[in-house]
């Protein structure tokens, strides 16, 4: 009865907020296709960890030891110096001159052959001891007596061994004009392939390396998923002071209002009575 007296003499004492029963944070455990994301307290700290399954793990794993050996491979080779094309070719008087030997060679048993079958002709004809002067068949003066016959054929094996030179470094141009282009198709092949064959590591690093980035993308996805878990509780704890049981002011007593009235009508008698005065 004491402490009723005391409630309505002196009132009551202001009470606290109340949180909403379940506002405040639990811990949680969220298990997908890809893995499972947990989040625990401790004391006022949150933790929050995410793990990947066991087949995405190995998947991680594997891109980046298929990509290592590319990259490794890959910036080998970019290092390297770049081959230069400097051709220098075959030395092209010693080929001429190797051309000429050449068909000289093949020429000689024909140019025999003539010769023997001129002799041959002259016996027959009677002819083989015909002479006459150098200067009568144009071979100059102080030739002596020559055969005809002889001079004539000659001259002709003459000028054929003589075009021979010419014919010798046309040849020898050619081959060497025929061998640079072919030895530029052979750089240019080599340089095409070389960056091909970089192209080729780069792709292998990057399919490697590209299959662990997206398996930390899942992995990212789980943490976004705790984050996201983090700030629905974050709005519970702090909706809890919203739609829990309200705080309450101190409530005066009877006594206390009982003063208050008191005093009110004594100021308001006093401000009566100086107006009328």
């Amino acid at each position: 009865m004491g402490s009723s007296i005391g409630k309505i003499l002196g009132g009551e004492k202001a009470q606290p907020a109340k949180a909403a029963p379940g506002a405040k944070f639990e811990p949680f455990t969220y298990t997908g296709l890809a893995g499972t994301a947990t989040g625990t307290r401790d004391g006022e700290s949150f933790n929050f960890s995410q793990t990947l399954t066991p087949e995405l793990q190995a998947l991680y794993g594997q891109g980046l030891a298929s990509s290592s050996p590319f990259l490794s491979q890959y910036l080998e080779q970019a290092q390297a110096p770049i081959p230069t094309f400097d051709y220098t070719g075959d030395d092209l008087r010693a080929r001429e001159q190797q051309i000429l030997q050449e068909q000289t060679a093949l020429l000689t048993p024909e140019l025999e052959r003539q010769r023997q079958q001129l002799r041959s002709d002259l016996f027959g004809s009677g002819r083989l001891g015909l002479q006459v002067s150098g200067e009568a068949v144009g071979a100059g003066e102080g030739t002596g007596m020559v055969s005809p016959d002889a001079y004539g054929l000659g001259l002709a094996q003459s000028r054929a061994l003589a075009e021979l030179g010419p014919q010798a470094r046309q040849i020898a141009n050619q081959e060497l004009l025929q061998d640079f282009g072919i030895q530029g198709q052979l750089y240019e092949t080599n340089q095409a392939a070389r960056q091909q064959q970089l192209a080729n590591l780069l792709g292998g690093y990057g399919a490697g390396f590209g299959t662990a980035q997206n398996v930390l993308g899942i992995e990212q996805g789980l943490i976004g998923q705790a984050s996201g878990l983090e700030q629905a509780r974050a709005a519970a704890t702090a909706g809890a002071f919203q739609v829990g049981t309200p705080a309450t002011g101190r409530k005066p007593g009877l006594f206390e209002q009982m003063l208050v009235a008191a005093a009110g009508s004594a100021g308001s008698a006093y401000g009566n009575k100086k107006a009328g005065g």
